[in-house]
């Protein structure tokens, strides 16, 4: 895998030289929870023909690391600390079903998110693509919604009551921070990590995939 990345990157390279080429976009997608950023993506990826990538890097990870699917997303949601990472090793030598750590996936991670970007074309939803692309190798959208609009989405999408809608909501912000933080020393939450940030109870979704149109057209 990594001899086929650097092959294909060193191919990128060589290609930017060339008067006429130019890189097919990519579009990394950070939303906070219930902030109605599904309908966006969805239209995005139709209209610009572009493919999205989800859970399909956790699977990818978990074939390329020989883990199961579910032990690649709970290091997500749980990203250990430096101490169980160091615990979770010497465990490992006893269980080698669990041997996988946080530094395993993120470089796993890393060579996934490679073999997507070089060809270019996707839409990479979460998992901190956009902290790890170059700025001018990614669109990089965050979308948001006030705190009121987030829970009556869940409630909506999912049944939730109230007190459930918001108490999801902290969890998966939490879990979101956590993962930045722990894997590329980011806070998700600072704006100016992003090309755009869109607050979804104010802008249309056909407006959006208009302007990210006019982003991605050749000058």
């Amino acid at each position: 895998m990594n001899r086929l990345l650097k092959a294909r990157l060193e191919e990128l390279r060589l290609s930017n030289k060339g008067p006429e080429y130019r890189h097919k976009p990519v579009i990394t997608v950070t939303r906070e929870p219930g902030s109605g950023a599904e309908p966006i993506v969805e239209k995005l990826c139709s209209e610009l023909g572009m493919h999205r990538y989800d859970w399909e890097l956790v699977e990818q990870i978990a074939k390329d690391e020989h883990v199961s699917a579910q032990l690649v997303s709970w290091l997500e949601q749980h990203p250990p600390t430096g101490v169980e990472d160091f615990f979770g090793d010497l465990f490992s030598e006893f269980n080698k079903e669990y041997r996988f750590s946080s530094q395993e996936y993120l470089e796993s991670l890393k060579r996934v998110l490679l073999a997507i970007a070089v060809p270019g074309n996707a839409v990479i939803v979460g998992r901190g693509s956009n902290f790890f692309l170059p700025a001018d190798r990614k669109i990089g959208l965050c979308f948001v919604a006030p705190l009121s609009v987030r829970i009556k989405n869940l409630m909506k999408e999912q049944g939730l009551s109230d007190e459930d809608a918001r108490r999801h909501i902290s969890t998966l912000e939490a879990e979101h921070r956590k993962l930045v933080k722990k894997y590329f020393k980011a806070d998700i939450r600072e704006p100016d990590h992003y090309h755009l940030v869109i607050n979804t109870a104010l802008v249309k979704p056909e407006l959006v995939v208009q302007i990210v149109k006019t982003m991605i057209q050749p000058p």
